[in-house]
């Protein structure tokens, strides 16, 4: 692992590895960079492959306030840093939103733009709803703790899920402090206004989502796929909120396919 600086001082923790055309992937609010280092040990023997903690998560800097610009601006500091031009991005839950507005900002810097288990219109509301829904089991627990006792109802393979968590609070847990700073960092843009109009894009889109995905029902998605002018959307039959683990071959298999037909529309 090393780290870079962006913008203001901003440490931004990082792995590199492999060759080829760049992938970057971008973790989940709450997460880490280790939540995508198994999906990182399969593309890399086919391309470079970036990972990195966000700002306010894992090992990078930990701001007292922070917003969804920020980390758009991480990421292009930290392309920019890379010397990477050009890359394909892959974003998982609040990974996605970063990536998508990253797209907006930046659209000659992504190749392709591949969203799993992200919604775009409500970050947040998702999660809190289903922590008041079972509030009686996760009272007087922390966040993290909470998590672990609503793998049940956010995943259908709750033993990868459980695997999935563990190791990353074995390479970094978040504080409840750092947890809502984070958290607020989405609340105050404007994209938590359920009225918000996605900004349309051209570039190549795989949207992913799990069937049993309390978070991102499929009918949120409908909302706004109409933004997107080439885009492919796969629901995972056996997945809930991290179907590139709890189906991670057939996730491979998706993602190589979209990348191939890419490829191919070029010519």
């Amino acid at each position: 692992m090393k780290k870079l600086v962006t913008n203001c001082n901003n440490e931004i923790a990082y792995i590199r590895e492999g060759q080829g055309f760049p992938i970057i992937l971008i973790h989940g609010l709450d997460g880490n960079m280790a939540s995508l280092f198994s999906l990182k040990e399969e593309l890399k023997q086919h391309y470079e492959v970036i990972v990195y903690d966000v700002r306010g998560h894992g090992k990078s800097s930990k701001p007292n306030s922070f917003n969804l610009e920020d980390h758009v601006e991480d990421l292009k500091g930290l392309m920019t840093k890379l010397d990477i031009s050009a890359a394909h991005i892959i974003g998982h839950d609040m990974g996605g939103l970063i990536a998508k507005h990253f797209n907006d900002s930046y659209n000659s810097m992504v190749k392709t733009l591949t969203l799993i288990a992200c919604n775009l219109i409500d970050s947040v509301h998702g999660l809190n709803k289903l922590m008041i829904e079972h509030q009686d089991e996760i009272e007087g627990f922390d966040k993290s703790e909470s998590l672990i006792l609503l793998l049940p109802y956010m995943y259908q393979a709750e033993d990868k899920a459980k695997r999935w968590f563990q190791n990353q609070l074995i390479y970094s847990r978040q504080s409840a402090e750092d947890s809502a700073v984070a958290t607020r960092a989405l609340m105050e843009f404007p994209v938590f206004n359920k009225d918000v109009v996605i900004k349309n894009t051209d570039t190549p889109t795989l949207i992913i989502n799990g069937k049993y995905d309390p978070l991102v029902p499929s009918e949120v998605i409908e909302k706004y796929h109409y933004a997107f002018t080439s885009l492919q959307m796969v629901e995972f039959e056996h997945s809930g909120h991290a179907p590139h683990i709890e189906e991670s071959k057939h996730f491979l298999d998706v993602y190589s396919d979209f990348i191939n037909v890419t490829e191919y529309q070029k010519y």
